[in-house]
């Protein structure tokens, strides 16, 4: 291959033991074999054994069975939350000083001149059923960015959406002097996902399959240009309502380059991402949108915001890597969901089956996520039909979400394949311990979270029904100081004492965070130069109240917080994530879903890269929600 012009001893080697190692990384958890059937029940067993194990303390009364689950996962999750939290107070700190010194110094022509250092950049933009204007919008983003005449671009588009063509066609030709070069890929529709058993089921419509064939028809037409070095290129996915900072695409081509002239091959393996904040449309979505918001924004900013102290975290939404890692791993599947997610597993452990045929003494994945604290702005769910719809909107949302469960499963297969593939001795602690925190990302994410939700309401449930008090456990409204022994030190971390720690600190961090994310990310920007791009316009429509800006912003994450967001999450998170535990174990990633839009201005678009509605223009055209009986759809947002 062309490609191979550039691989050192290290990858020269990986290519001549392609057939030693069997490849662990694409297992698929729709294969017709047992060992699939049982990575998909593992959610659902988790649940069913915590649900278990509560009961039996409940009904026989034995409630330190009950107190011993909970205050296991109230530990998990409140150390879990508190630092994540802790995290992106610092992260948006780095934000503002990252920001204020890339834009006070033109950096655009800091990497080296000659053609072999030049970092190419391929953005792909799925979509399906967008509106032409938002998209224009999107692509005006990109036009401000640093270094943006020699991007290129790739609209994604669907074969079966019957404007896709004239769209692509029109946005082609308006910004065809704007990039390097504009093309348009049309995913066709009824194609197969094969898997490593020889079976195979239709491909999921959204934007895994989506990216699949745009991403490979890109790399083709790449591969056949002389001009551009394919080891060289990042590509750069993104939903079709995201903005990028000006700097993120010269910041990404920066870091590429040192890490280039190391001569490590690093920049083989590392993965870019930005913190993704879905709040352009801030003061005008409902709470049930904005709750959500608050949730993910701290998991995602925070975790991003953790890599720059060596912590782990996995890419979403809208990232970057590079272009022959994407290829060469088959990064995205067409009967996946959670796209972004599976990315970074996929990539993770084809790294380890890279890295196993080189060195079979010694089991290591290379692969790595970089911070680029320089945010991603997108919207969130607002119905254009209405505040309650959007309630019914955002549920159907969820579900899609949720579904991303399935990584799990996926993680845990794959995990299983390679120890029955790899030599034992090249087994080792270190990788065991990274292994662990990469199952264990999506595992808090999907299923330690909604058992810890469960397990405190149920502690909270049999303490009213036992007129305030648990057998066992002393009572916090009569006793000033209770004595620290065992079973009183899990009753206490159980909640059964006082639901302060539990609750009102990890609440209290969740508003800190998202109050500063606002601030730094959304308000300061607009307000210090809001002429300077699309992105420093991106406010977040808040509006002043007595005066300021700010205090409508506090007093309205306060309120959606202490009132609203305990209750919205117990049924667009629990409920809806037992539901996804459900639906993975028989049906794996296929559902029917129904699309949803979200409104910006006073006009919405359809919106969600494959699958709902989102709109950066008012005045657009407003697409109505509709019921789809086809197989799931992308987790697009």
């Amino acid at each position: 291959a062309r490609s191979r012009r550039y691989c050192t001893p290290f990858t020269s080697r990986m290519y001549k033991m392609d057939k030693m190692v069997h490849p662990f990384y694409q297992v698929n958890i729709h294969e017709n074999r047992t060992a699939a059937y049982v990575a998909r029940a593992v959610p659902m067993f988790l649940f069913i054994f915590t649900v278990a194990l509560i009961v039996y303390g409940v009904v026989t009364r034995h409630t330190v069975v009950m107190l011993t689950v909970a205050a296991i996962l109230n530990v998990s999750m409140w150390l879990w939350i508190c630092f994540t939290a802790i995290f992106s107070l610092f992260g948006a700190w780095a934000v503002q000083d990252l920001r204020t010194k890339l834009e006070k110094e033109d950096n655009a022509d800091r990497q080296d001149a000659e053609s072999q250092d030049k970092v190419h950049h391929v953005i792909v933009l799925p979509n399906y059923k967008e509106e032409q204007e938002m998209l224009d919008e999107t692509l005006e983003n990109l036009k401000q960015a640093k270094g943006s005449s020699d991007f290129h671009v790739v609209l994604a588009m669907e074969a079966r959406e019957a404007e896709a063509q004239s769209k692509a066609e029109a946005l082609k030709v308006k910004h065809a002097k704007s990039f390097a070069k504009i093309s348009a890929a049309f995913h066709p529709a009824n194609l197969q996902e094969t898997h490593l058993d020889g079976t195979a089921n239709p491909e999921v419509p959204g934007k895994a399959s989506n990216l699949k064939y745009a991403v490979t028809e890109a790399y083709r037409t790449l591969h056949a240009d002389d001009v551009v070095h394919l080891d060289s290129t990042v590509l750069t996915v993104a939903d079709a309502d995201v903005f990028f900072h000006p700097h993120y695409f010269s910041y990404v081509s920066e870091k590429f380059t040192r890490l280039k002239k190391a001569g490590k091959d690093e920049h083989k393996w590392t993965l870019y991402q930005a913190p993704q904040l879905p709040w352009r449309n801030f003061y005008e979505c409902p709470v049930v949108s904005r709750t959500w918001g608050y949730i993910s924004s701290l998991w995602e900013f925070g975790g991003t915001s953790e890599l720059r102290y060596g912590g782990h975290h996995m890419i979403f939404s809208a990232y970057s890597l590079p272009i022959e890692l994407a290829e060469r791993a088959q990064c995205w599947d067409g009967d996946v969901i959670a796209e972004d997610h599976h990315t970074y597993l996929k990539s993770f452990y084809y790294g380890a089956y890279r890295f196993q045929m080189a060195n079979p003494d010694l089991l290591w994945s290379p692969v790595k996520v970089h911070a680029v604290m320089l945010p991603a702005k997108s919207t969130s769910v607002n119905s254009s039909d209405g505040y309650w719809a959007t309630w019914k909107e955002r549920w159907h949302q969820a579900t899609r979400h949720t579904q991303g469960v399935a990584e799990v499963s996926y993680a845990l297969l794959a995990a299983w394949e390679m120890f029955g593939s790899v030599p034992v001795y090249s087994i080792n602690v270190a990788f065991l311990w990274k292994l662990f925190k990469v199952v264990m990302k999506p595992m808090m994410m999907h299923v330690v979270s909604t058992l810890q939700g469960i397990a405190l309401a149920a502690v909270t449930l049999y303490w009213l029904a036992n007129d305030g008090s648990i057998p066992g456990c002393p009572d916090w409204t009569k006793t000033s100081r209770p004595h620290l022994r065992g079973d009183t030190l899990i009753c206490g971390l159980a909640g059964a004492w006082v639901l302060t720690w539990p609750v009102v600190i990890p609440f209290a961090l969740i508003m800190a965070a998202n109050y500063s994310f606002l601030a730094v990310c959304f308000l300061q920007p607009a307000e210090e130069a809001p002429q300077r791009s699309l992105w420093h316009a991106a406010d977040g429509g808040v509006k002043k109240w007595l005066g300021s800006t700010r205090l409508a912003m506090f007093l309205m994450i306060l309120i959606d917080s202490v009132i609203f967001l305990g209750p919205i999450m117990a049924v667009y998170g629990v409920v809806a994530e037992i539901l996804a535990y459900w639906n993975v174990l028989f049906k794996g990633n296929f559902f029917t879903y129904v699309t949803a839009s979200k409104a910006l201005g006073a006009g919405a678009t359809t919106y969600g890269s494959t699958d709902s509605g989102k709109a950066p223009t008012s005045g657009a055209h407003v697409s109505q929600p509709q019921e789809e009986p086809v197989k799931e759809a992308a987790k697009a947002e």
